[in-house]
């Protein structure tokens, strides 16, 4: 777990610390930093690394976690805009892809060293936080809703960034309703057949 002050100084240090990651993690694998090697390359103590973090992969997680609030905090602005005037674009995923288009970077780590499940997790916590701000508003089910919405959206990304991100937030958006599409095709399909 992370634990960062609400200080410049404790902020400061957890960014040091995620950019010494993020440069050893470009000369060898994840598993094999070790938090002497990360402190070193941070340039700060022992204790401020555990001051902030109890692992390397809560140094992941603070990021990961990080963007998914800024994506949350863009999503509102643009559903917000969404409210007040007429478009014929009222989709959640469209500006979520847009958003990582431009900042791909914390879920191109995770995905390229196997840890789909932080990226999970801050997707949670992120649509959680987005629907505090609606009290008003139910969803039948809403737990296999944010399993729905999660599952799929991080399989995109998963598949973007193996991709090596050539798709652009709009064909994202496309594949995404292409497959949500695909049951009715199977389901006349299998009409056909029989």
């Amino acid at each position: 777990m992370y634990h960062i002050k609400n200080d410049k100084r404790s902020i400061q240090s957890s960014e040091f610390i995620y950019e010494a990651l993020k440069q050893l993690m470009l000369e060898k694998k994840y598993a094999e930093i070790t938090v002497t090697e990360l402190v070193n390359q941070a340039k700060i103590g022992r204790s401020t690394f555990y001051r902030n973090f109890d692992s390397i992969e809560d140094v992941l997680s603070y990021k990961s976690d990080q963007s998914y609030t800024e994506c949350g905090e863009y999503l509102l602005r643009v559903l917000s805009s969404y409210a007040q005037k007429e478009t014929p674009q009222r989709s959640f995923f469209l500006p979520f892809f847009r958003y990582w288009y431009s900042h791909f970077e914390v879920i191109e780590q995770l995905i390229l060293i196997g840890r789909e499940d932080i990226l999970k997790r801050s997707f949670v916590k992120m649509v959680d936080d987005l629907r505090s701000q609606y009290p008003e508003v139910t969803i039948e089910y809403y737990d296999y809703f944010l399993e729905m919405r999660a599952a799929t959206s991080i399989a995109l990304l998963t598949q973007w960034v193996k991709s090596n991100r050539k798709e652009t937030p709009e064909d994202l958006y496309v594949i995404f309703h292409k497959q949500t599409d695909i049951d009715q095709y199977l389901f006349d399909m299998a009409r056909y057949l029989l």
